[in-house]
């Protein structure tokens, strides 16, 4: 097993680290989506999928643009290095969850912080300008960027992180880390929802609605990591879980 810079015993304090520094990353990356995201809806920048996936790009101003990238460039990639704290707990026990784990924490890592989210700010600042030369090249661009650059990488992208959710609700579900079964709740899925919700009530085509909307994930990785951070249990309970798996590890090879 590769610990990536975490002993081979159940290090709480580094574990706790981890988590302090995601639920910080996951702070910064929401400011850079709520950049990327915060301006009226504008109804006038075409009728195409892409384009109406784009229609606050003509209200974003140029530095909004760039430090909402910038921001949530950084922002995500801490975010997948320390999810490392998340792989940790659960390799003792649940090893084969742990490797399915690490490898989309590396896809997380390849295409999250440029292939997915720096790409939302270049490709509204291009139909930006672009609509400045008229409506239907800046629309036809938008669609080839958007359908030959951007949908292949989101698609990868969700490829590696589904079975990152899956095995993490299933190795809190088992019993398979310190905490207890109940923490499998603090995912990044659960945590969406409360985003994508008050958006709605706001309004997607407000720019406080669009902004929040735009936050949707970093809502949800500052709950999975601020809810295993302050419901993290005590040295005494990760011993407890040490000794037990060292316990069923020798159990099973005297069997």
């Amino acid at each position: 097993m590769n610990t990536i810079g975490i002993s081979k015993n159940l290090d709480r304090p580094r574990i706790r680290k981890l988590l302090s520094i995601g639920l910080f990353a996951s702070v910064l990356t929401g400011i850079g989506d709520f950049l990327l995201g915060f301006a009226e809806t504008e109804e006038t920048a075409g009728t195409s999928l892409a384009a109406s996936i784009l229609a606050t790009a003509p209200n974003l101003g140029d530095g909004q643009l760039i430090a909402g990238g910038l921001l949530g460039f950084f922002g995500i990639f801490l975010e997948g290095l320390c999810c490392f704290a998340v792989y940790r707990l659960m390799a003792d026990a649940a090893p084969g969850y742990a490797h399915l784990y690490r490898a989309g924490i590396f896809g997380y890592i390849w295409l999250a912080p440029v292939g997915c989210h720096m790409n939302v700010g270049v490709l509204n600042m291009a139909y930006k300008y672009l609509l400045q030369g008229g409506a239907d090249p800046a629309e036809k661009a938008a669609g080839r960027l958007f359908y030959g650059f951007c949908l292949p990488v989101y698609i990868l992208l969700i490829l590696f992180w589904l079975p990152m959710m899956v095995v993490q609700f299933m190795a809190f579900s088992k019993g398979l880390t310190p905490y207890p079964k109940k923490a499998r709740w603090f995912c990044v899925p659960i945590g969406m929802i409360p985003a994508l919700i008050l958006a709605l009530r706001i309004g997607p085509g407000t720019a406080l609605g669009a902004g929040i909307g735009t936050m949707f994930l970093s809502f949800g990785n500052a709950f999975l990591f601020g809810g295993l951070l302050f419901s993290m249990p005590g040295e005494a309970r990760f011993e407890e879980f040490e000794r037990n798996v060292r316990r069923a590890k020798t159990e099973g090879s005297v069997r």
